[in-house]
């Protein structure tokens, strides 16, 4: 295959935090989603762990730190995935963060990635807790990335922010050319 991924780069700790409210059940939502990290886990290896944190009307550990060269456990639990329910990530994004700081590479790269249509409600009381709490987490070493979805009420400049706030990037995704 093509090498992308340059030998010398980082060892890995990603976190997805994926929002699979029933928003998000829409071809290019959800189904794209899980399409680009099962490309993505295929240039990952043994250095790299991934973790999947859901919210929707309830949180959880999706699929606890897994090793990439590990990479069935990894598609499987993306193949479980399914949309439904309510949005409410402010458990999400604190569980995303200790899962995130509990498998923390000292020197590598430690992110956790936001998944949403942008019509989260990240249950933290309001924005400013909110972005407090993304910049405490950057000055600790977790940096937060956010990948937008699908074409609906998509809050661009609210999603922006957040990533701005995490010392991370922010990117909008509709095709799984993305």
């Amino acid at each position: 295959g093509v090498e992308t991924l340059p030998e010398e780069r980082r060892a890995s700790n990603l976190v997805f935090l994926m929002d699979v409210s029933g928003s998000m059940n829409n071809e290019d939502k959800l189904p794209l989603l899980k399409q680009a990290l099962h490309l993505l886990v295929q240039e990952l290896d043994e250095r790299d762990t991934v973790s999947i944190v859901v919210y929707a009307g309830a949180s959880g550990l999706a699929l606890p730190a897994t090793r990439c060269d590990n990479s069935v456990a990894v598609h499987m639990a993306l193949e479980r995935l399914k949309a439904g329910g309510s949005t409410n990530g402010g458990a999400g994004i604190e569980l995303a963060y200790r899962v995130a700081q509990e498998n923390f590479i000292e020197g590598g790269i430690n992110r956790v990635i936001l998944a949403t249509d942008g019509d989260f409600n990240v249950g933290l009381s309001d924005d400013g807790s909110l972005v407090r709490l993304i910049e405490e987490k950057a000055e600790t070493g977790v940096f937060l990335s956010v990948l937008g979805f699908g074409t609906g009420n998509l809050q661009d400049t609210k999603m922006e922010l957040l990533a701005d706030k995490g010392n991370g990037n922010y990117a909008y995704i509709d095709s799984v050319f993305e």
